[in-house]
C-alpha cells in the first residue's frame, strides 16, 4: 500500500526535519522553505495532508492557504495550520478555524501524529467470519502476554523525539517573538523619528515665512532709501 503524503512549508530547516523525523515510516514526507515553494510542490505532489506554518517569507500560511485553495484538486486537502504566535494568525483569520486546523507550537511528537491520523486515518474495519475467528485465535493469545522490552525502548525513543521537538521548538518560538519585538521597536523608532521630521519640517516652514517677511520689509527699506536719494 502506498503510503500517505503530508507536506511540510516551513521556513525552519529545524522543523521540516523533525517533522520528517516523527512522520517516518509512517507517511511519505515532502518538504518546502516557504508559501511559493510549497504552493509549487502542492500542485506537483497533491499532497493527502498539508502542515503549514503560517509566519514564512513572501506568503505567510493564509495567503499560501488561499492559493491552494484555488488550485483545482486541492480544494479539500486538509491543512493543519502551525504557528508559535497564535494571536498573529487570529489577526487575519478569527476564530473558531474553519477553514484549516491549528496546532500551536512547540508541540509534542506524538499530538502531531495524533491530529494528522485524525485526518487520514480510514482503515475500513474487515468482519470476522468464524472460521476466521478459530484461525486468528492464537494472535489474541500473543496480545496478552506480559509486553516485552522492545516497546519499553520504543516509548524511551519516543519520549526522547518528543523532548527534541519541544527544545527546538521553544528556541525557534523564543527567537521568533524576540524577532517581532524588534521589529515592533523599530516601527516604534520609526514612527517617532517620523514625527520629528514632520515638526521640524514644520519649524522649517515658519522660518521660512519669516524670512519671506523679513526679505519684504528689506526690500521696502531700499525703495524708501532710494527715493531719499533721488531727492
Amino acid at each position: 500500500m502506498t503510503a500517505k503524503k503530508v507536506l511540510v512549508i516551513d521556513d525552519s530547516i529545524m522543523i521540516r526535519k523533525m517533522v520528517k523525523s516523527i512522520l517516518a515510516g509512517k507517511y511519505d514526507v515532502l518538504e518546502a522553505s516557504d508559501g511559493k515553494s510549497g504552493l509549487d510542490a502542492a500542485r506537483r505532489s497533491f499532497p493527502d495532508l498539508i502542515l503549514l506554518d503560517f509566519v514564512m517569507p513572501k506568503y505567510n500560511g493564509y495567503q499560501t492557504l488561499q492559493a491552494i485553495r484555488r488550485v483545482e484538486g486541492l480544494q479539500k486537502v486538509p491543512v493543519i495550520m502551525i504557528s508559535g504566535l497564535k494571536e498573529q494568525v487570529t489577526e487575519h483569520v478569527p476564530e473558531p478555524f474553519t477553514e484549516f486546523d491549528f496546532l500551536e507550537k512547540p508541540f509534542e511528537a506524538d499530538v502531531l501524529v495524533s491530529r494528522i491520523q485524525a485526518f487520514l486515518t480510514t482503515e475500513p474495519v474487515q468482519p470476522v467470519s468464524a472460521a476466521n475467528a478459530r484461525s486468528s485465535a492464537p494472535a489474541v493469545v500473543r496480545e496478552i502476554q506480559p509486553p516485552s522490552e522492545e516497546p519499553s525502548l520504543q516509548m524511551i525513543l519516543n519520549r526522547l523525539t518528543s523532548t527534541e521537538t519541544l527544545l527546538v521548538q521553544g528556541i525557534e518560538n523564543l527567537i521568533q517573538r524576540e524577532v517581532v519585538a524588534r521589529v515592533n521597536e523599530l516601527n516604534t523608532k520609526i514612527e517617532h523619528q517620523d514625527q520629528a521630521i514632520k515638526l521640524l519640517n514644520q519649524r522649517m516652514d515658519k522660518v521660512s515665512e519669516q524670512i519671506d517677511h523679513q526679505n519684504k520689509g528689506l526690500m521696502v527699506i531700499l525703495r524708501e532709501l532710494k527715493a531719499l536719494q533721488g531727492k
